[in-house]
Order: structure tokens, then C-alpha cells, then sequence
């Protein structure tokens, strides 16, 4: 360990795992109940001091009271005994005067006759009231307090009366008393608290509207937004969130355009090429198949003749070639014909050439002419799809729709083939196609299985550059 935080862990031994605990347990709670728990601790802590503060009240309360009644019993003794004297015989005194004693609240008094040694106690008021529990009792009982007055008359001492402190009722009454007024505290507390959630929870409202549109933010919806936000501290960061969705929108629709035109410069390149290969490439072979068949002609002798026919037929078999070629970097008809007319002529060519295969052809009525781009990537679908339906399906039956949603260009490709197995991974031209489209702002989808085999895509309706 290095020396600084061996020092540091020496200075401050018992504190960093605790604190790094808490830290821990305050992160995995939310910032409502963070400050709900702040609040709790709060309120328990100044309800513990002020249950403390009451019950120090309440005791030096009860002492001041207990003592006071002790004083008031004394002085009563003295007034009653003094008045006795002379208006009843002496040795009457002892045995009639628990009878005239009045007794006070918080204490007890009696008399003992020191000629007979009976005790005797002086009634006092019954008082009906609630004892308090027995561990109030001890936190706030004072000191026992005993006074014993000797009772002399004519010289001689008759007994005492004894005076004994009991708080027994005070304790009641301040037992009532505290629990009346903790009562109201704490529910005053719970009040507080109530009100201050739901405070924090009003003004924390916003934040779920922002983490909600941040989350429609993530899942690619990104004309979603805060709007004006009431609360003076969160407006900035709605307006943060709705710029950043205007921002992100702008950019969104600056990438589709961009890989509109990329691919749009990728057709126009092939479309250059395969223009050079048909009038450049066409007339020359055109040419040497001329030639050849005239040298054919006139060749003086089998072998000349037979050299003329090879080359015409490698000539050809370059024909053959070069207008594959053609077809693979841009279909002709594209652009010259209405998309319909040329995906029509290109599955009745294909139901020509292959008898035995049922191809269905569903059109929505009403069709608008896609862009070039678009109009290029839906036929390459059907051609990439019916190609896969022959060569590795074994289909026997091509189903494909093409229609139009208030946004998209949709088209569906489905066979009845034996499907592709569990983990195949796509061939070259779904992967190219797939990259196609997804360039153009689109989706395909490929579910295959026991049934056949379906390909879905759609693409965004042709945008203004």
C-alpha cells in the first residue's frame, strides 16, 4: 500500500468502509426517497430531543410539585394541631386528629400515638385517574421525601405525624400530558412529511417526463419532446433534451440523405458502365462476329473455316457475357418503363422459361412511380427473391405483393420452398440487398421454415434531396 494511504487509513481507521457502504446504499435509492429519508432522520431526531426536553420538564415538574405538596401538608399538620389544642382533651388529640387532617394532592399522611403505637392514616380524596407505565414512573419519579412531625402537647409528646411524598398522580397527569403533546408532534411530523413528498414529487414530476422522452429518444423515436417545463430548475434541461432531439432529428435526416445519394451515385456509376458496355462494347463484338462469319466464307481451306467459327463463337459467348453483365449492373428497362410494366415482363420471362413455376403477381391499384432508386432496389428484391425461390428453395408457387403505407413502399416475397435450415447464414446478395436498403432508411426482414420461405422490406417514399 502506498505510503499516503496507509497514513490515511491509519488517520481515519473505522470510517471509510462504513462510509463507502452508505455511499453505496444512498446511490441504489432514488432521489425522492433520499429525501424522504433525509426528512425521517430529521424528524426522529427532533422528536427525540424534544421527547427528552419534555421528560426533563416533566420531572423537575413533578419534584417542584411533590415538594410544594409536602411544604402545604407540613404547614397544614401545624395549623390543625394547633387548633385542636385547647378544644380537645390531650388524650383525644392523636386519636381524633387523622379525623380533622386535610389531606393534600401528592402526599400521604398518618399519625402514630405513642401510648397505644397504633398508626393511623389519614383519608384523602380518592382520585380516579390512569396510572402511567411503570418505565415513565421510573424516568421521571423524584426522591422519596419523609417528614416526621413530633406532636407535644403540654410537655409531654403524645406521637408524630408522619408526611410522605407521592407523585403517583402528577406522574398520571404528566404522563397524559406528554403523550398528548408527543402525539401531536408526531403527527404533525407524519403531516410534514406527507405534504413534503408530495412537494417533491410534484416538483420532480418533469424528470419523468425527461427520462420517458429520453427513452423514446433511445428507441429511435426522435420527434419526441419535453415541451415548456413549469419549474424553474428543470427548464434547462427539458430544453437541452428537446434541442438535442431537434439536433439528433436534423442529423437523422442529413444521413438518409446522404445515403440516398450514395447510392444514388452508385447507380448512376453502374448505369454509366453499362452504357459504355452496350455502346461500346456491343458494336465491336457485333463487328468481329461479322468478321468472322466472313472470313468464314471465304476461307480457302477446313482449317481457316474452323478458326472462323471458333472465334464467332467466343465472340458470342462474349455477347453472352457482356449482357449479363448488363443485367447484374442495371436492368434497362429501369427508368425507361413504369415499375409494374418491368416487374411484370420480368416474372412472366421467368414463367416462360420455367413452366412448372406458379408466380402470382399482386399490385395495389393506384401505384405512384418510385424514385430510380427505389424503383431499382424493389426489382432487385423480386430478382434476388424468385432467384432463391429456383435455386434453393424447390419452390413451386411465388407469391409477391407490392403496395404503399402513408410512408413506406412495402413489398413481400413468399414461397412455398422447403426453407432454409436452423443457422444458415445468408448468401452474398440478401446481405447486399440488406445493405442496400438499410442505406435507403429501410428494412428487411427474413423468416423462413418448413412452409417456405418469406422476405418483407420496406422503404421510405421517395425524399426531396
Amino acid at each position: 500500500m502506498p505510503r499516503g494511504a496507509a497514513r490515511k487509513a491509519a488517520i481515519f481507521p473505522f470510517t471509510r468502509p462504513g462510509r463507502s457502504a452508505n455511499l453505496r446504499a444512498m446511490n441504489r435509492l432514488s432521489l425522492t426517497q433520499r429525501i424522504l429519508l433525509v426528512i425521517l432522520a430529521m424528524q426522529a431526531a427532533l422528536f427525540a430531543a424534544l421527547a427528552v426536553a419534555s421528560l426533563e420538564g416533566a420531572r423537575r415538574d413533578i419534584v417542584s410539585e411533590t415538594r410544594l405538596a409536602v411544604d402545604t401538608a407540613r404547614a397544614l399538620v401545624l395549623a390543625t394541631v394547633g387548633t385542636m389544642h385547647g378544644a380537645v382533651p390531650p388524650d383525644r388529640i392523636m386519636q381524633l386528629l387523622p379525623e380533622r387532617l386535610v389531606v393534600p394532592r401528592h402526599v400521604t399522611l398518618g399519625t402514630v400515638d405513642v401510648m397505644d403505637g397504633v398508626v393511623r392514616r389519614a383519608l384523602a380524596p380518592s382520585a380516579a385517574h390512569a396510572q402511567a407505565p411503570a418505565w415513565f414512573a421510573r424516568l421521571v419519579a423524584p426522591d422519596l421525601l419523609e417528614t416526621r412531625l413530633p406532636v407535644v402537647i403540654q410537655g409531654r409528646p403524645r406521637g408524630y405525624v408522619f408526611i410522605a411524598s407521592d407523585p403517583a398522580e402528577e406522574i398520571a397527569l404528566a404522563w397524559r400530558n406528554l403523550s398528548a403533546f408527543l402525539g401531536l408532534a408526531a403527527l404533525a411530523s407524519v403531516v410534514q412529511g406527507i405534504l413534503i413528498l408530495l412537494a417533491t414529487r410534484q416538483a420532480l414530476r418533469p424528470v419523468a417526463d425527461i427520462a420517458r422522452r429520453l427513452a423514446d429518444l433511445r428507441r429511435g423515436d426522435l420527434s419526441a419532446r419535453v415541451g415548456p417545463v413549469a419549474q424553474r430548475d428543470l427548464a434547462p434541461i427539458a430544453a437541452g433534451v428537446d434541442d438535442l432531439a431537434q439536433a439528433l432529428q436534423r442529423a437523422q435526416a442529413d444521413r438518409a440523405r446522404l445515403q440516398r445519394r450514395v447510392v444514388t451515385r452508385g447507380d448512376e456509376e453502374r448505369k454509366a458502365i453499362a452504357r459504355d458496355l452496350h455502346d461500346e462494347m456491343g458494336p465491336c463484338l457485333f463487328g468481329l462476329r461479322v468478321e468472322a462469319d466472313a472470313l468464314h466464307e471465304a476461307a480457302p481451306t477446313p482449317a481457316i473455316a474452323g478458326h472462323a467459327a471458333a472465334i464467332s463463337q467466343i465472340a458470342e459467348e462474349i455477347a453472352r457475357v457482356n449482357r449479363a453483365l448488363l443485367g447484374d449492373l442495371r436492368p434497362a428497362a429501369i427508368g425507361q418503363l413504369p415499375l409494374a410494366a418491368v416487374l411484370s415482363d420480368y416474372l412472366s420471362d421467368l414463367g416462360r422459361r420455367f413452366p412448372d413455376l406458379d408466380i402470382d403477381l399482386d399490385l395495389a391499384p393506384g401505384l405512384a412511380e418510385p424514385d430510380e432508386a427505389t424503383a431499382l432496389t424493389l426489382f432487385r428484391i423480386v430478382q434476388e427473391g424468385t432467384t432463391n425461390a429456383l435455386r434453393h428453395a424447390g419452390a413451386s408457387r411465388v407469391t409477391v405483393r407490392l403496395w404503399t403505407d402513408p410512408a413506406h413502399w412495402r413489398i413481400e416475397l413468399s414461397d412455398d420452398g422447403q426453407g432454409m435450415a436452423p443457422g444458415t447464414r445468408e448468401g452474398t446478395g440478401l446481405t447486399g440487398m440488406r445493405e442496400r436498403i438499410t442505406l435507403l432508411g429501410g428494412d428487411l426482414s427474413l423468416s423462413s421454415g418448413a412452409g417456405g420461405t418469406t422476405i418483407s422490406a420496406s422503404l421510405p417514399l421517395q425524399q426531396s434531396e
